[in-house]
């Protein structure tokens, strides 16, 4: 074969049959639809994973970057910061939220100090712990 023909080949496919199928352009009964439908076959593939959800309970800002790593990793976080202090609480949680975003992640405040960070393919139901807990006359 010629250079021109398998650059042809490459971006156009060969007339020949490969591997006993014909060519979807061979047979003149085919209609455009039946072309199309062809073209466009849906492939389905079985999802084997788990929901994987993380506790994490930092003492400092240093423990930071591997509760990142697991936002990263499509992980769920439950973060508690009550071991945290103050400022070091506010800079975790700004690095995560930055994190969480970029990840296309939702920040729900379960409990004072206490932080559920879902990846984009979690979904939370109801109303967080805080805000039903607020409702009920109860205030932190």
């Amino acid at each position: 074969m010629s250079v021109m023909q398998n650059f042809k080949n490459l971006f156009i496919g060969s007339d020949e049959t490969v591997d006993g199928y014909d060519s979807i352009y061979e047979k003149e009964e085919m209609t455009a639809e039946e072309i199309r439908d062809r073209r466009n076959r849906e492939v389905k593939i079985a999802a084997t994973t788990t929901l994987q959800i993380v506790l994490a309970r930092p003492t400092d800002f240093s423990e930071v970057k591997a509760i990142g790593d697991d936002l990263n990793d499509q992980k769920t976080v439950l973060l508690n910061l009550e071991t945290v202090r103050s400022e070091d609480a506010k800079r975790i949680l700004d690095f995560l939220s930055g994190v969480a975003y970029a990840n296309g992640a939702d920040i729900k405040m379960m409990a004072q100090k206490t932080f559920a960070i879902m990846p984009k393919n979690v979904g939370f139901s109801g109303v967080d712990l805080m805000s039903e807990l607020e409702n009920n006359g109860y205030s932190f």
